[in-house]
């Protein structure tokens, strides 16, 4: 089969298994069997089949795969709207986009980040009220570098939110994410100055069992031995980021979002 119309089987494959109402779309186009009309067809037709197949105008007409009706402010609705779609299109490779996860990671913190300012914005009010908030949590922050929210980090943004809430299971996602945003933006070589290879080598001459993913298997026992150096750090942050896992995140964005709409709703309430 021609590769570039393997590579646009592979993005409808991508977005049939994580979206109920395109996968349906496409059984009722086609049934279990493809046409021999888009199989051998020539290049000037590729990008017909693409849109044929509504995957660029699937991607731009569908609902935000994140529902952020509650957000009350239009401007900061839309532009969640607009940044989820960007996501979507590098998650799948569409709209003249490659599969980049770099590109996808840095419109989830956009998402993210937005969210927690609209959050804050929205029940605390003024700056000086989320930094008093901050405070009370014990979450440092440069107060003469900070004129409104958004001048906040994002890291101390997240983690006042999971402190505040309990919900630490989503910190790891974000801030890998967040990583991974930092190193995009300063350009550095992050992937170039480290071996997993050769650290998965020095964990096994450290007796260190290690799973086929590279994980460790005692984890509890075994990270007690490595916890708090750098390069630990480095290779459990390379074996999520070599995995790619676009899933995980937009799941982790979309608890993230349910959980900020609860607590805005019970604002609102009360």
């Amino acid at each position: 089969m021609d590769k570039k119309v393997l590579d646009v089987v592979k993005k409808i494959k991508l977005l049939a298994e994580q979206n109920v109402e395109f996968r349906q779309e496409m059984k009722q186009l086609f049934g279990n069997s493809v046409s021999p009309s888009l199989v051998n067809c020539g290049d000037n037709r590729i990008s017909n089949i693409e849109k044929y197949l509504g995957l660029d105008y699937f991607v731009d007409s569908m609902t935000s795969t994140i529902d952020y009706t509650f957000v009350n402010d239009l401007e900061v609705r839309d532009k969640l709207v607009s940044d989820n779609r960007e996501m979507m299109r590098f998650r799948y490779g569409t709209r003249s986009h490659k599969i980049d996860f770099d590109e996808f990671s840095r419109y989830v913190q956009l998402q993210a980040e937005m969210l927690l300012n609209y959050y804050y914005a929205t029940k605390y009010g003024t700056i000086e009220n989320v930094l008093i908030f901050f405070e009370q949590l014990d979450i440092k922050v440069y107060r003469k570098e900070i004129e409104k929210i958004s001048d906040i980090p994002f890291y101390s943004k997240l983690i006042a939110y999971c402190k505040d809430f309990n919900i630490y299971y989503l910190w790891k996602t974000f801030d890998n994410v967040r990583r991974v945003r930092n190193y995009q933006s300063h350009r550095a070589p992050w992937r170039d100055d480290f071996s997993l290879e050769a650290y998965q080598k020095k964990l096994r001459e450290m007796k260190i069992p290690l799973n086929e993913d590279g994980t460790l298997k005692n984890f509890r026992e075994d990270e007690s031995k490595v916890k708090g150096t750098e390069e630990y750090k480095k290779y459990i942050f390379l074996l999520w980021y070599n995995n790619k896992p676009y899933d995980e995140i937009v799941e982790k964005l979309k608890d993230l979002t349910m959980n900020i709409k609860k607590q805005i709703e019970f604002s609102r309430d009360n």
